[in-house]
């Protein structure tokens, strides 16, 4: 079936991505040999996840419409906003009903990352976003709810989405994941919630270095 290839080529080159700087740290020992490799690769991945999803394509039953490019930018956008909204009040939830800390340990680490490799940022905001939009909410989410309800889709992915990011801050994450699975719903495009992912990682790192 065509889902399996679209998912399993996507769900390879993430993991390719992920896991060979990982293996040449172990093997060399040398940061700037990592973030060089992570943020090449990153780049790599994108192209190459375009390439195979519009190579071995399948329309899950969220594409089954189409929208114009104007409405996927518009619901990009908005999306951002919409994002920011439910992280603020998902991490206040956090903070103040669970107690647990204010601080994010991954945005911290990739400010200091990116503090000794100023090229990593074309990783964080760029092809970090658009990688995990192809894997948590075409394959996790927009495949997925091709065989079951999309409320049950959307959250199998949030909540993977989340663990991925084992930062701690689960339910940030799982709302984020929510609200990313919305707009793809609503755009029916996965590029909708890419433009949303990458600019909230913008504004996000934007806001750090004040």
């Amino acid at each position: 079936m065509n889902i399996r290839r679209n998912s399993l080529v996507l769900l390879v080159t993430y993991l390719v991505v992920m896991l060979f700087p990982s293996i040449l740290f172990a093997i060399f020992q040398n940061n700037s040999l990592l973030f060089i490799a992570t943020t090449i690769l990153g780049i790599a991945g994108i192209f190459f996840m375009f390439y195979l999803n519009y190579k071995l394509p399948f329309k899950n039953r969220l594409e089954e419409k189409s929208s114009s490019m104007t409405s996927i930018l518009l619901l990009g956008v908005v999306g951002t906003f919409l994002a920011l909204i439910i992280q603020k009040v998902s991490m206040f939830a956090e903070v103040y009903l669970l107690h647990q800390s204010a601080v994010s340990e991954n945005t911290s680490q990739i400010m200091t990352i990116v503090s000794h490799y100023p090229y990593y940022l074309i990783y964080v905001t760029i092809a970090a976003p658009v990688m995990e939009e192809f894997i948590f909410r075409k394959v996790f989410f927009g495949n997925i709810a091709t065989f079951i309800n999309p409320i049950g889709a959307a959250l199998i992915s949030s909540i993977l989405f989340s663990i991925a990011h084992a930062d701690g801050h689960y339910l940030t994450y799982a709302c984020l994941g929510i609200v990313l699975s919305f707009i793809y719903y609503k755009a029916h495009d996965i590029k909708a919630p890419i433009i949303t992912h990458i600019l909230m990682n913008l504004l996000i790192v934007a806001l750090q270095l004040k």
